[in-house]
């Protein structure tokens, strides 16, 4: 064979092996989050952001909290790098109020203060997409939903056999080594995997903004490394009993250890403060499909163990705290077809929230029995142009608190080939937690749940879109903080209403076969009941990215997100911990459709800025990456 002949092969293996598809050639995206059941992003009302599994690969993102930085329109804080405790704000709303799910479990933690998710130990190496569903779902989901929900999906078994191995090396001797494998055949599906992450890691903390050695590393001042490692396991069993009838089973279990540091600033930095997190979650669930019903019966337990230690508040020794937190919940809910592209979902649900805390000898529980419904009608009535009306409502009994009637409201309506008008008006109820009732630190039983309105309104279309939004909580709950040096406090009901309002803009576009850019504006306004801005929420926010595809195996990356003003206390006050833009960039080479090789920068300009007051975050940082797919 001649050597041009050779060399045409070769190139043409090159060129042609890598994306059938990216992240901005899709011809179609799925949600599921939104109504209980998947339907396509532009079938729906409700304003969404969708995290595709492409854009996941192409950005290399590691955990839940890198991709709502980068790739989510979300503002996020850390109190210092990797697996560090971290937090979202959803237009203003705190991460308390966002309920999420994976693969049907709930992952907020009852026995947390605030029942949030801990989104530095999600790892993305198997999920298919996430889903941001912005506004109150609790007509949908239940507690925990006020401000949205996040739900992922992970990747299901491919026909044959297929596995998927990730290795990745950088800075903060960094090292992460994932593998994913499967099999499918008619009656028979599985899945499993593992992850690995271990990193040395910076100081959590550095100086507060009031301290003279601002703006130096934790390296310049000699504080000590803060490490983490996670390994995750992940599996999926299915059988088709026939056709129209499945069982799955999915667990999945996430085993993390931390060290962090006593307090926010240099003083805070410490060897001693360590956590060890085991946390596991499972669902059982069989599903018939006909064509009128698509049945769901399942048992889903979420299982939290946390176990720290401090310094002993005598000065002597150390105290060291265990909590177990778990949810249990049996679902039955039917999808019935009553005509073209109408369904109504009916359902039912029992939940148990437990919490035992094994150090303060505090077993406490509550339980709710909840009752959905809701219709989804999509129809032409002008010029053959879509209109789709959505409309949920759900009670739910508790034994500890109020009941409680949540619902929502959408509609959408096409105006002229893909623009398209939409609003959504939706109810959200928050139960207090029983961390927040009854834990160790802050506690307060007389806390009552809150409840909460959004509302929101979009022009758009596939390429650009604006919503506006106004949400309001009755009653909220807030942590005060009484003692800013150690940030002791406790939890109390703000009487009256506190409002979050704002507009987002959204941009996406693919020119000429190789650029792709996305991009978000977030402007926030954000007050208590009291009239005073809340803490740690940016005023302004825009998220950029974009990605050149070179050759069709060879794609350049950049993502940046600029924070605009924002405070670490309420009314304005302490730090201001905005106005600055992180820069991170990403390239990755598909040797062959077995092979692709990755680079990453993260925080190219090696810009300072902390986006919790006295918390450290990285500098410019190196990673270089495998991924071998069979």
């Amino acid at each position: 064979m001649s050597k041009t002949i050779q060399l045409s092969i070769i190139c043409g293996v090159l060129i042609n092996s890598l994306y059938a598809q990216n992240q901005y050639t899709l011809q179609s995206i799925e949600v599921s989050g939104s109504q209980g059941t998947t339907l396509e992003k532009k079938n729906i009302t409700d304003s969404v952001n969708v995290i595709t599994k492409e854009a996941i690969e192409e950005s290399r993102v590691t955990t839940l909290t890198q991709a709502l930085h980068q790739l989510g329109g979300i503002s996020t804080t850390s109190n210092g790098g990797v697996g560090q405790s971290s937090s979202m704000f959803i237009r203003g709303m705190s991460s308390k109020r966002v309920l999420i799910i994976i693969d049907g479990v709930r992952y907020n933690d009852p026995s947390m203060v605030g029942a949030i998710a801990d989104l530095s130990q999600i790892m993305l190496d198997n999920v298919e997409r996430i889903e941001i569903i912005k506004g109150a779902q609790s007509g949908v989901w239940g507690a925990d939903a006020s401000g949205g929900v996040i739900n992922i999906i992970t990747s299901g078994a491919k026909k044959g056999l297929s596995a998927n191995l990730n290795l990745e090396y950088g800075s903060f001797n960094t090292s992460k080594t994932a593998l994913q494998a499967s099999y499918a055949e008619e009656m028979f599906d599985i899945s499993f995997g593992a992850s690995y992450l271990n990193t040395d890691g910076i100081s959590a903390v550095e100086p507060q903004k009031v301290e003279e050695d601002y703006s130096k590393r934790y390296d310049d001042l000699d504080l000590e490394e803060d490490s983490y490692k996670n390994i995750s396991l992940n599996t999926k069993l299915g059988f088709n009993f026939s056709k129209n009838d499945r069982v799955e089973f999915i667990a999945r279990s996430v085993n993390s250890e931390n060290k962090f540091d006593s307090f926010a600033g240099s003083f805070g930095d410490s060897k001693l403060p360590n956590t060890e997190i085991k946390n596991q979650f499972y669902t059982l669930a069989y599903k018939h499909q006909d064509s009128f019903n698509d049945i769901t019966l399942s048992y889903n337990y979420s299982k939290f163990d946390r176990e720290f230690e401090l310094a002993s508040w005598s000065g002597e020794g150390v105290d060291t705290y265990k909590y177990n937190g778990s949810v249990s919940e049996v679902k039955v809910d039917d999808k019935i077809s009553y005509m073209e592209d109408s369904f109504v979902r009916v359902g039912a649900s029992y939940q148990n929230f437990e919490q035992e805390e094994v150090s303060a000898g505090k077993d406490k529980d509550y339980s709710s029995i909840a009752a959905f419904l809701t219709n989804y009608n999509k129809f032409s009535i002008f010029n053959n142009l879509n209109t789709i009306l959505t409309e949920s409502l759900r009670y739910d009994n508790y034994d500890e608190f109020d009941n409680s009637f949540t619902g929502k409201l959408g509609l959408k309506q096409f105006a002229y080939q893909d623009i398209y008008f939409s609003t959504n008006i939706g109810t959200g109820f928050n139960a207090p937690t029983l961390g927040q009732l009854y834990g160790d630190f802050g506690a307060n039983p007389d806390l009552k749940p809150e409840k909460s309105l959004t509302f929101d309104i979009t022009l758009g279309n596939d390429i650009l879109w604006v919503t506006g939004f106004y949400n309001e909580i009755d009653d909220l709950i807030d942590y005060v903080i009484t003692d800013y040096t150690t940030y002791a406090g406790g939890y109390t009901q703000l009487d009256g209403k506190s409002t979050f309002k704002g507009v987002e803009v959204g941009y996406e576009d693919f020119f000429f076969d190789t650029l792709g850019i996305n991009a978000i504006y977030t402007y926030v306004e954000t007050e208590d009941a009291d009239g005073l801005t809340l803490a740690r929420r940016p005023k302004t926010q825009i998220n950029f990215a974009a990605t050149y595809y070179v050759l069709d195996n060879f794609d350049l990356n950049i993502n940046a997100q600029y924070v605009g003003e924002r405070y670490d206390q309420k009314d304005k006050q302490g730090a201001q911990t905005g106005k600055y833009t992180v820069t991170n960039f990403v390239t990755n080479y598909e040797l062959n459709k077995h092979f692709t090789f990755y680079g990453k920068i993260d925080n190219i300009t090696d810009k300072y800025y902390q986006s919790v007051d006295g918390y450290a975050t990285p500098g410019r940082s190196y990673y270089i990456g495998l991924n071998a797919k069979y």
